[in-house]
């Protein structure tokens, strides 16, 4: 996706070359494996509901409940985060390609204006 190049052009320092295709169809595989890991989420609250309305009620089903509740509890809420990390992934790389784009469009221009 990107390509280093560490020749320095005249009056610039480090290069880099980024295909900006390749960068925002990672960028929508990201956003595609968040909406899959919402509906996971969806999925297992459903669950939980259903396996704690299939125990039913007495004191061995308080136990139960007791210890299953936090284990629940931790796995969706590691599924929020690692949903919130591909967004944070998501949002650096869209930032990425924008400022990459915004850079070659003034890039573009200077050179432009430098041959007129």
């Amino acid at each position: 996706m990107t390509d280093p190049d560490l020749s320095p052009a005249a009056h610039a320092g480090p290069r880099v070359a980024a295909d900006p295709g390749a960068a925002a169809v990672v960028a929508t595989r990201l956003q595609a494996a968040a909406a899959e890991l919402t509906a996971i989420q969806t999925e297992l609250a459903a669950l939980l509901i259903d396996v704690d309305m299939a125990v039913g009620t007495g004191k061995s089903v308080g136990a139960f409940r007791v210890g299953f509740s936090p284990a629940a509890a931790a796995s969706t809420d590691r599924l929020h985060d690692v949903e919130n990390r591909l967004g944070q992934h998501r949002r650096a790389l869209v930032a990425g390609i924008d400022d990459l784009l915004d850079r070659d469009a003034e890039a573009s221009a200077r050179i432009g204006r430098a041959d007129a």
